[in-house]
């Protein structure tokens, strides 16, 4: 008796991931590997925005077009030493 309760709940998981797969076409990879359209004049790049005290936060700075759409924060406030400067060599304070 336990042992047919086993399978049939086995069973019944392998039915449910397969009508999930086939039902909603979902891929084992998710959508990791969908190919995307790609726009050559949109673009993103990181740049460290900082005060006068050094203190500078890294921002995703997202561009299209010679144009920013967006700025978001992807780091928090961090305090530099006086004579540190970004590595990257963004110097320019234009964004794209």
């Amino acid at each position: 008796m336990e042992r047919k309760i086993i399978v049939v709940i086995i069973g019944l998981i392998v039915l449910s991931f397969l009508a999930g797969f086939f039902i909603n076409k979902i891929s084992f990879t998710g959508r990791v590997v969908q190919e995307q359209e790609i726009k050559p004049d949109f673009y993103y790049w990181t740049k460290a925005i900082c005060n006068s005290d050094n203190e500078c936060i890294d921002v995703k700075v997202v561009c299209e077009n010679g144009i920013a759409k967006s700025v978001e924060p992807v780091s928090p406030l961090i305090q530099h030493d006086a004579n540190w400067q970004d590595p990257r060599g963004n110097l320019s304070e234009q964004l794209c």
